[in-house]
């Protein structure tokens, strides 16, 4: 939003989400671009440029993106005008588990092409304000709805006590299907799911929400956007839609 609105594009222009390690790019046309969120090395032409501004980049230019240093994962590449794709049931995202939507249903590969909008205004050195970028903090708090599946009928009461008291750590392993948690071990009430399986988290399928924490056996799990819409597993917490942006 940051990004779009500093380059004076509608809030869901398509941008280039990029994740921990950034792309190398050749630009064929003038473009005006931004770039916001987890700090991210950038270089035009092998001269470094600073985030949070809008830039000038002349065709021919390379435009060269790092590893994202310090909190956060993801950093965002905004282009005046927005990139050129379709929409596909009303977005213009990428569902890379689904293979629909964005470029091609998937992750960019080199050699990629993509296609933005003519450049009419080439303005260009407008900044974010400071006082409009919030620092990322390396622990965050987020509220969440309890339940439907908690103590005392799946999780003892000392273990939800300790699941709220509990800073969780991100695995590394996580993507936008689902975020899984380290942290201490579930203490279950049951030894088994009945007839929905073996472990305690089994039960019969029901709805899943965006923001809902899945336990996959002993493991939590934040089901993301691109996350399964039901499944089997206990869901003991849901993350309130104001935070799920976090």
């Amino acid at each position: 939003r940051q990004g779009n609105g500093l380059l004076g594009n509608a809030e869901g222009c398509a941008a280039l989400e990029i994740t921990m390690s950034g792309p190398l790019l050749r630009f064929n046309t003038d473009a005006v671009i931004a770039v916001t969120g987890a700090q991210i090395p950038i270089t035009l032409d092998g001269e470094p440029r600073a985030m949070n501004a809008a830039l000038l980049v002349c065709a021919g230019s390379t435009l060269a993106l790092g590893t994202i240093a310090g909190a956060g994962v993801r950093s965002y590449l905004c282009v005046r005008g927005g990139l050129d794709v379709p929409d596909y049931l009303g977005s213009k995202s990428t569902f890379t588990l689904g293979q629909f939507g964005g470029h091609g249903g998937r992750a960019l590969r080199a050699g990629d092409v993509l296609h933005i909008a003519p450049l009419v205004d080439r303005s260009a050195g407008q900044r974010i304000a400071d006082d409009a970028l919030e620092a990322l903090p390396d622990i965050r708090r987020i509220r969440v709805i309890y339940g439907p599946h908690a103590a005392p009928e799946y999780f003892t009461e000392a273990y939800i006590e300790t699941f709220f008291a509990t800073d969780w750590e991100v695995h590394f392993n996580s993507s936008r299907t689902g975020v899984r948690l380290i942290g201490p071990k579930p203490e279950w009430v049951r030894a088994d799911g009945g007839e929905a399986g073996l472990h305690p988290s089994n039960i019969h399928d029901n709805p899943y929400a965006i923001g809902a924490v899945d336990f996959t056996g002993d493991m939590p799990v934040i089901l993301g956007p691109d996350g399964p819409s039901l499944g089997g597993f206990v869901c003991p917490v849901t993350i309130i839609e104001a935070d799920l942006w976090q």
